[in-house]
């Protein structure tokens, strides 16, 4: 029973002379949370209004925030007088980040690929882009991926490695239009009639686009025996139209074709 109570008595003492490190490093530990949070904030406020990109503000901040804490935290343990052990941490941490990266080297490429593009920043929400065959709008974009509304109506997710590593194509403001295009043969003497009919028809429809630069076109492509081959081309708009272009591209064939019969206008395709 002493020796009990003399090991308690030397470890209550032992655990007064530390104390005040204990506080210490605990009042610190908590200021660098505080600090971090506050900063970081600040940090992707000024980054916003400097920047004018999210993406990049988000980045920044976390990376900030990070840093604030790993510094925080050293220096947490220092006062406790750990300071061996935070250095074996740094240490230990130096060599897992090595491991994981080259677990992951594919998420880790994307994701430094995703930083080069925040910096460079090649496009932004709402360009129409193309790469590696994907053509989109752009709906989003993290550090990993851009994710893009495809011609047929569906979200496509494209890694950012990809990006990186193909030619990519930006459409401007004038291009932000998807062509669609059909071939109908009529006969010679009614083909004036149809490209009239067809013109019409295809105009009437409000997902098509009707300005100057985009108009319908009805190009007279070949002619064989007494039969002219029609080209016909029109666009959609890629920003404003949401529904299936490749479905409303039967809709307007199929109404073509009815009109054409219904004017009594032979046609093959």
């Amino acid at each position: 029973m002493d020796n009990f109570f003399h090991g308690f008595t030397l470890s209550w003492s032992a655990f007064l002379d530390l104390l005040p490190a204990i506080l210490g490093a605990i009042i610190c530990f908590i200021l660098t949370v505080i600090i971090a949070n506050f900063v970081s904030k600040t940090a992707s406020k000024y980054s916003v209004k400097r920047t004018k990109d999210s993406l990049i503000a988000n980045f920044i901040s976390k990376i900030v925030w990070s840093v604030i804490f790993i510094m925080g935290t050293v220096l947490a343990l220092g006062i406790l007088g750990l300071g061996t052990i935070s250095n074996k941490i740094l240490a230990g941490a130096g060599i897992t980040t090595f491991i994981v990266g080259f677990a992951l080297k594919d998420i880790g490429e994307n994701f430094l690929s995703g930083l080069i593009l925040a910096f460079s920043r090649p496009y932004k929400v709402g360009n129409v882009i193309e790469c590696n065959g994907v053509r989109g709008i752009v709906k989003d974009m993290t550090m990993r991926q851009t994710t893009v509304a495809g011609d047929n109506g569906k979200i496509i997710l494209i890694p950012n490695s990809s990006i990186i590593k193909n030619p990519l194509i930006k459409y401007t403001n004038n291009d932000n239009n998807a062509r669609q295009e059909f071939n109908i043969s009529v006969n010679i003497a009614d083909a004036k009639k149809a490209i009239r009919i067809i013109s019409d028809t295809i105009n009437a429809f409000d997902i098509v686009v009707k300005n100057k630069d985009n108009a319908v076109k009805i190009i007279v492509d070949s002619l064989s025996g007494d039969k002219a081959k029609l080209l016909i081309i029109f666009w959609y708009s890629f920003v404003d139209f949401k529904g299936s272009r490749s479905g409303s591209r039967s809709d307007i064939m199929l109404t073509v074709f009815e009109k054409l019969e219904q004017a009594g206008v032979k046609y093959s395709g």
